[in-house]
């Protein structure tokens, strides 16, 4: 593994237990005691901060990558958005015309990550 990846692996490691923190914290808090409201939603932003870290992250890592590598991630990840989006405007539609569950919006990073890992497979394809 090159420098870069190990750094960014370290990187992630600890952002992940940075925001396990943050999200174990904030439920003990919030299970524990009475709190005000404007506590309440200060403290679930609390995760947001090893998310942006995140994006860091993962910029300066493919920053770090050869050419090739950077356009198969940019492909990827504009893959990703365009089926997700054209998933989450479809899902919206279909939930005017019919009874469909709600679905939270926090699943909507998670499935642009796990789209833009399955599209990186099949764009990566492409320049083999």
């Amino acid at each position: 593994m090159n420098k870069p990846a190990k750094l960014y692996g370290i990187r992630m490691v600890w952002i992940f237990v940075f925001y396990t923190v943050t999200v174990v914290g904030i439920n003990l808090l919030d299970d524990q005691f009475t709190l005000p409201q404007w506590f309440r939603i200060t403290m679930s932003l609390a995760p947001i901060l090893p998310a942006v870290l995140m994006v860091f992250a993962i910029i300066s890592f493919v920053r770090s990558m050869d050419e090739v590598w950077q356009r198969i991630i940019t492909e990827s990840s504009l893959a990703s958005a365009i089926i997700v989006g054209l998933g989450c405007f479809t899902y919206g539609f279909l939930q005017g015309a019919m009874v469909l569950p709600d679905i939270s919006l926090l699943w909507v990073w998670p499935a642009l990550i796990a789209v833009q890992g399955i599209a990186m497979i099949f764009v990566k394809r492409r320049y083999q």
